[in-house]
Order: structure tokens, then C-alpha cells, then sequence
């Protein structure tokens, strides 16, 4: 299309004050006719405008003295405004900006606190329910109280700083608020992804480091004693597969006879359980991939396992109840499943009879693997039975062993030089020997 030729009366808003022209004498231009130059248009009520193509912007003025710019996306009309032309060309210059690099043109206006409502229940599916727990549990007690009337586009590294004070004044560990961090950060990424927000502000800010507590396992001696009080109560094949096998509560607890070949002294880790609110025993899939796993079982424990499995069928017959593949192998004597606070507080109750203090359930999974590393056992085994993610995380929990292993390492490594050594002396020798017997 060619140069148009119409000329443009300058309406009576445009003076001098009201769109920053320099002096009067500008302003006397302006009001006289002048050819509209391509590329413009007048509208209707007066304003002049940039003709802009599909998905660009345009600036204006308006009669009340500020100019407005407006950006299409997506079908919707985005308005800013500014005092000058160049302050509005400024905020269209960052609309356009955003639109080219994906972003929302728009700060969200949902607080904090109702993004993460919908947070959780888009995330119930997607976990683990014992996972989802934990979420619920640290978003209402640990960080809707103290960000959550803050919207989440204007949500600050400072603001998240400050939160995180706030929290250890008032006495939660550092741990606790560790994890809030980075359920917090999870839930941001999420709002990234969907364009609420254009930057995470938990990647600035650097969350309390708890100090890394000592662990603690009992000794060869002390398994041997807590064993031996065990043997007196209903949870003593529970609490020797524990430490001969390394499982944790839930996975053991979980157990099925399906689960454990007798004959061949294995056993293989399918599930959890976890007891929810109400009581109700939820079996759920193995913490991680690498939990799913076949253990082998020791002499031992085939022993106690098969001992315990005649017993409960015993009883069944007794009591009126079938005992089969399916049925679990932790139970009481009247066929009820073994909870896992009842075995904690009876490892507890037979710990303090032995004389022991300090120790838990699940560290008889740290003796477990404690016990092997001592051994020699390589640490890749030692993962495989436990059922950790990555060997870096079982090097990171027993690292408390490794001068101990070190040492015993430099043992070996001598060991194995001067017996090479040995062996070449007396390949050397024998020669010699059988040259003198024969002269």
C-alpha cells in the first residue's frame, strides 16, 4: 500500500505539559495540518498509534495525558502504561521480551498458600502416599504459616530468607527446615513449568545445613544380646531378619510367604506398608527403583523363617484362620499383622533390658551393613542388599567406616605384594636347589 494522504488535526489533549513536548513553539507545529506519514493511523477518539502487525504492539495516547501500549498474545489484548512515550515503549519492550522467550505476560495474583493447595492435590497421584504425608505435613505447619499470604510471583529470596529464620528462632530444626526448602523449591519449579512464574527465588537462597549426626550401630556383642531378650516376645523372627537381612520396617513388615523361597534362602522386597491417619494399612511400592530387590537370607534365618512359618500354621489351624502364600509373614499368634509401632517399642523395651541405650529399629539395618563393610564386604553388595538409589549414598551414610576400611585396604595390599614376592623367591630358588642335588 502507498503513502497515504490524509492529514491529522492534533486533538486540544495534545499540549505541551501533557505529552512532553520541549516548548510552546512544538506545540504550535504540532496543532498545524501535517501529512500523516505511512505507518500511522487515526482512530476514532483522536490518538495516534503505530500500525503494528499480528502479536505486536502498539503505543498511544490517551486524553488524561498517559500513554498506553497494547500487545496481543494469544488471542487476549495486554495493556501498560506510562507517563511518557518512552516509559510505555520501555514496558512494551519487556512484554515483547517475555512473549519472546515464553514467559507470562502477567504476574500471577494467586497467593502462595492457594497455589500450593492445588499443588498437593494435583501431586496426591503422583506419590507415594507416605511421600504425600510428608508434603501436606511440611506445606501446613512449615511454610503456609510463614510465606503463604505472599502471591508467588512477588515471592522474594528474601522473603524466603527471612522465613527460614523465623522458623529456627521458634525452635524447628534445621533438618525440618531443610525439607521445606525443598519442598517449597519442587512446588515453584512446577509453577515455572506453567508459567505462573518466570524464576525459581528458592535457587538464591541457600537453606540450613543440619548437622550431620553421628551414627550409631550395635556391635556384634550387642546384636547377640538383644537377640538373645528378643527370643522371649512375638517379635523375635521380625527383629533377626532385621539385622540378618538389613530390610527396612516397612519393606519387613510387608513381607508376604510369596515373597521368601525357603529352599533356595532368598527373599524378594515388592512392597511397603505404611500406617496412614484412621489406622489403615497402605501398601505401597518400594521407596526407590533400586528397592525392589532379591536378598539371600543366611542358614540362620531359613531356619528361624521356616520354624516361624510351621508355628503360624499351627495356629491357624487352632485359631481358625489360613496361613498361605498370601498371608503375611510378620503376624501375631491370633494371625493380626505385626504394626510398626509395636515392633519399634519392642526393639525399644528389649534394647533397655540389654543394657542398651540410644538405638532404634532401623539401626539394626545400619549394623546390617556395618557388620559387612567390617567384613571386606565390597560396597556395591552392601547397596544391592539394602536397596539405596546409588552407591554414593551408601559410601555417604558408612563413611564413618572408612578409616577403619583403609586400614585394613594398606593390610591387604601388603599382604598380597610380599606374597607375590615370596612367590618369585621361591621360583628363583628351586632352580638352584635341584642343580646342586643333582651335581
Amino acid at each position: 500500500m502507498g503513502r497515504r494522504s490524509q492529514v491529522f488535526h492534533a486533538s486540544p489533549a495534545l499540549q505541551p505539559v501533557a505529552i512532553g513536548l520541549a516548548s510552546k513553539s512544538d506545540a504550535c507545529r504540532v496543532s498545524k495540518p501535517f501529512p500523516l506519514l505511512s505507518g500511522f493511523y487515526s482512530d476514532s477518539s483522536g490518538l495516534m498509534a503505530t500500525r503494528r502487525g499480528n502479536q505486536e504492539g502498539s503505543i498511544t495516547l490517551r486524553k488524561d495525558g498517559l500513554w498506553v501500549a497494547r500487545l496481543s498474545h494469544e488471542g487476549k489484548r495486554y495493556a501498560v502504561y506510562g507517563r511518557t512515550r518512552d516509559a510505555a515503549r520501555q514496558k512494551l519492550r519487556e512484554l515483547e521480551r517475555k512473549q519472546d522467550q515464553g514467559l507470562p505476560l502477567v504476574s500471577s495474583r494467586v497467593l502462595l498458600k492457594d497455589y500450593l493447595v492445588g499443588w498437593l492435590d494435583n501431586a496426591k497421584n503422583k506419590v507415594r502416599p507416605k511421600t504425600y504425608v510428608d508434603y501436606e505435613t511440611t506445606v501446613r505447619h512449615h511454610i503456609v504459616p510463614v510465606l503463604g499470604q505472599i502471591r508467588i510471583a512477588r515471592l522474594t529470596p528474601e522473603d524466603i530468607d527471612k522465613a527460614w529464620a523465623t522458623l529456627l528462632r521458634e525452635g524447628v530444626s534445621a533438618s525440618v527446615v531443610q525439607h521445606a526448602h525443598l519442598r517449597l523449591s519442587k512446588a515453584l519449579n512446577d509453577a515455572m513449568r506453567r508459567n505462573l512464574i518466570f524464576r525459581n527465588p528458592c535457587q538464591a537462597v541457600s537453606p540450613p545445613r543440619p548437622e550431620r549426626r553421628e551414627l550409631r550401630a550395635p556391635d556384634a556383642n550387642e546384636v547377640h544380646r538383644l537377640l538373645e531378650i528378643s527370643k522371649e516376645t512375638e517379635y523375635y523372627e521380625a527383629i533377626y531378619t532385621a539385622f540378618f537381612t538389613g530390610l527396612r520396617r516397612g519393606e519387613l513388615l510387608a513381607l508376604k510367604w510369596m515373597d521368601i523361597d525357603l529352599d533356595m534362602a532368598t527373599l524378594y522386597v515388592n512392597r511397603s506398608v505404611y500406617r496412614a491417619k484412621g489406622g489403615q494399612s497402605i501398601y505401597q511400592d518400594p521407596k526407590t527403583a533400586k528397592g525392589r530387590r532379591l536378598v539371600s537370607l543366611t542358614p540362620s534365618n531359613v531356619l528361624i523363617l521356616r520354624s516361624l512359618l510351621e508355628r503360624q500354621k499351627a495356629d491357624g489351624l487352632l485359631q481358625g484362620h489360613a496361613v498361605n502364600e498370601a498371608s503375611l509373614v510378620f503376624s501375631y499368634r491370633d494371625g493380626r499383622p505385626i504394626l510398626p509401632r509395636g515392633i519399634s517399642g519392642a526393639f525399644t523395651k528389649a534394647m533397655r533390658r540389654a543394657g542398651l541405650k540410644g538405638y532404634r529399629l532401623h539401626d539394626a539395618r545400619h549394623a546390617h551393613a556395618s557388620l559387612m563393610l567390617k567384613q571386606g564386604v565390597h560396597p556395591k553388595i552392601v547397596q544391592e542388599r539394602l536397596g539405596h538409589s546409588r552407591i554414593e549414598v551408601t559410601l555417604d551414610v558408612y563413611s564413618h567406616l572408612a578409616p577403619g576400611l583403609q586400614e585394613a585396604a594398606a593390610l591387604r595390599f601388603e599382604e598380597g605384594l610380599n606374597g607375590a614376592r615370596k612367590s618369585m623367591t621361591e621360583e628363583l630358588i628351586q632352580p638352584q636347589l635341584v642343580q646342586k642335588l643333582v651335581q
